[in-house]
């Protein structure tokens, strides 16, 4: 993912940005949540013992089959989205998808990238920044997360919507193959996720875009003392969704992990959706110190980050009707 400015897409949408979230701390709620930080952390080792999954590793390959196995473990028909990166010439990638059906067959998504970058161009060795990192948090942590969520969400038979769980490839080598495009989406980040949109959404109709409610894409959700603040421009759009997470955040007892503040703007998972006016949110700490470094491995990350993160998303999904 990247930082961009917010003058360049000012023109794509006509939306209005409504009121900041406030905690409600008088207000807490039941906090009796199925997710489970320790199980989350163990799939994060099980993808950062493999080593670096930068493309055309075999760590790359293997972490593949690992989210297949466990996934259909939990009893998920798995599906595979095998694609051509439409903006790095000669890459081919692997998105990996299931589904949990709902009361309706209206849907929520729940994303992460899996890959980790193939350089650590901000390590302060310059001796380690041709190398690939461990990305224990970018990349391993989310996708932790929502394996994790995947098992604790199978406990409720009443979801309001259904569910689509998405592990992106290919998202993290950007600003590798000079490509600058015109709009958000003509760049060499989020290759899978813009694949994703094109032919899985829009191209195949495999799901109704009428019918995606919103989603929530996950990235750096695991280290300690993480911050997690708006994205701006999912938040100018659609600031409903950002409050009511954040409020639940807020309501769960994780106020001192949640910000009502900005990042600024990210181009990530989420934008291709925001480019096609599907809701989209990001949770993502982008005030991680050892981003793109070798210093990105699993000794940064802290249970506690996880359990906020995916208790937190477990709540929105649940009460999924009342947020959007």
């Amino acid at each position: 993912m990247k930082f961009i400015t917010t003058a360049m897409i000012i023109t794509l949408f006509m939306f209005n940005s409504c009121s900041s979230a406030k905690a409600n701390t008088d207000n807490k709620i039941n906090n009796n949540c199925y997710f489970n930080a320790e199980n989350a952390y163990n799939y994060i080792k099980a993808q950062t013992d493999l080593g670096p999954r930068n493309y055309g590793s075999e760590a790359h390959k293997k972490v593949r089959e690992f989210f297949k196995q466990e996934i259909s473990n939990m009893g998920y028909e798995v599906f595979s989205h095998n694609f051509q990166a439409p903006y790095i010439k000669e890459r081919n990638g692997e998105n990996i998808y299931a589904f949990l059906k709902g009361k309706t067959d209206n849907y929520i998504i729940i994303a992460s990238h899996f890959d980790s970058r193939s350089v650590a161009e901000k390590d302060k060795m310059a001796f380690n920044r041709d190398k690939p990192i461990s990305g224990a948090n970018d990349g391993a942590s989310s996708s932790g997360v929502l394996l994790e969520l995947m098992k604790a969400l199978k406990n409720y038979n009443d979801l309001p919507y259904s569910v689509c769980f998405v592990l992106f490839d290919l998202e993290d080598d950007g600003n590798l193959f000079d490509v600058e495009g015109n709009s958000l989406i003509e760049t060499d980040w989020i290759q899978g996720s813009i694949a994703f949109v094109n032919e899985v959404i829009i191209r195949d109709k495999i799901i109704d875009k009428q019918k995606i409610k919103f989603g929530i894409l996950l990235d750096m959700v695991g280290s300690k003392n993480a911050k997690f603040k708006y994205e701006s421009f999912a938040h100018t759009y659609y600031s409903p969704i950002y409050n009511k997470v954040w409020q639940y955040a807020y309501d769960l007892g994780y106020s001192n992990y949640f910000f009502d503040e900005h990042y600024g703007t990210i181009i990530d998972d989420h934008t291709p959706f925001l480019n096609e006016k599907i809701p989209f949110i990001d949770i993502i700490d982008m005030g991680y110190p050892f981003h793109h470094t070798s210093q990105d491995t699993i000794y940064k990350l802290d249970k506690k980050t996880l359990e906020a993160v995916g208790k937190t998303v477990e709540y929105s999904v649940i009460n999924a009707d009342s947020i959007y």
